[in-house]
């Protein structure tokens, strides 16, 4: 009926209500119905409500804010702006106007913040979480990263931050979707792949569906190299490295921490001790650096690095000391070169 509605006032020429209009009423409205209404008012909200198909979003919007928000502050801030208006050409005629004009902030901040979201991603430290984009595709995000997104006429644009992100991108040849990781760029139009930024400032890409084109945007002219799915390469600020095949488990491996599996596939004890950091408050430590050099190999959830480093000792000879949040792995034997 609201939709009818609009469409008639349309059609016969009726300019319609602005949307900041219909914000500022819904605020009002919340604020009544926070402090209860009678049969009368519950009768003109439904008949505000149905004048037009926007009024009920906006009125959902309000509610959010106004559920989000200390109540008793509200009503202070308005008791305040009240006070301030006093004297004034205008003034609010009742408290619960002087706070749905609190509350008409509110919801400007709320939306606002809802739009950030959107577009602004980010896990903490042993998080990952997987989310849908506006444009079908879908990104997640290992512990401790972050990606901003902007849509534009011509380019699907991800900025990588920090962090890893696996990328399962839809199918739209008029826009690319391009990965930003400091100076790399990855270009892809419908495929899956991972992106990791280290700490070194190198960037690493791995595809596992369909094919990327990698270059880096300070390279003059810049040099793309195709990363086919099986390959990985490693961009650092000096170069782009050839793709590298990986073999089945290696590309299983490459994927593992999506499912909260970290699989060390023959990575030294330091870089494993590493990699169980990034996920954990809880600290591995290796020692000695002779027994951070040795190899080891095994898939070990990544939110448990106690089992991790009871197995490392076992498999090393060594033997686990815990200092507050730290775990010490410390070399029990001789370690051989």
């Amino acid at each position: 009926m609201a939709r009818n509605s609009s469409a008639s006032s349309a059609r016969l020429g009726v300019r319609r209500e602005p949307a900041q209009a219909i914000d500022v009423t819904a605020a009002a409205w919340v604020v009544r119905i926070d402090r209860g209404l009678d049969e009368s008012e519950q009768s003109s909200l439904e008949e505000w409500l149905a004048g037009d198909a926007r009024r009920t979003g906006a009125l959902a919007r309000a509610q959010a804010a106004w559920v989000g928000a200390d109540r008793a502050q509200v009503y202070r801030a308005a008791g305040e702006l009240r006070e301030s208006a006093a004297g004034k050409a205008w003034r609010f005629a009742t408290p619960w106007a002087s706070a749905a004009a609190v509350l008409i902030g509110l919801t400007m901040a709320y939306q606002a913040w809802q739009g950030y979201a959107r577009t602004h991603l980010a896990t903490a430290i042993g998080e990952i979480r997987q989310m849908p984009l506006a444009d079908g595709s879908r990104v997640t995000l290992d512990t401790l990263s972050r990606v901003s997104v902007s849509y534009e006429p011509t380019t699907r644009l991800v900025r990588l931050e920090s962090g890893e992100a696996l990328f399962n991108v839809a199918k739209d040849p008029g826009r690319p979707f391009v990965v930003q990781a400091g100076d790399t760029r990855v270009r892809a139009v419908g495929t899956a792949f991972i992106v990791r930024r280290h700490a070194d400032g190198a960037v690493e890409v791995t595809v596992t569906q369909g094919t990327v084109d990698v270059w880096r945007e300070t390279s003059v002219p810049a040099a793309v190299v195709r990363l086919a799915a099986g390959n990985r390469m490693l961009a650092t600020p000096q170069s782009i490295s050839q793709p590298q095949p990986l073999s089945h488990a290696e590309l299983d491996g490459a994927v593992a921490w999506e499912t909260g599996i970290i699989d060390l596939n023959g990575r030294t004890l330091g870089d494993a001790a590493a990699e169980f950091n990034r996920y954990n408050h809880e600290a591995v430590v290796i020692s000695d650096p002779q027994l951070a050099a040795q190899k080891v190999v095994g898939r070990f959830e990544a939110g448990n690095p106690t089992a991790f480093v009871a197995a490392a000792a076992a498999m090393l000879g060594g033997h686990v000391r815990t200092d507050g949040e730290r775990l010490i792995l410390e070399p029990g034997v001789s370690i051989q070169k």
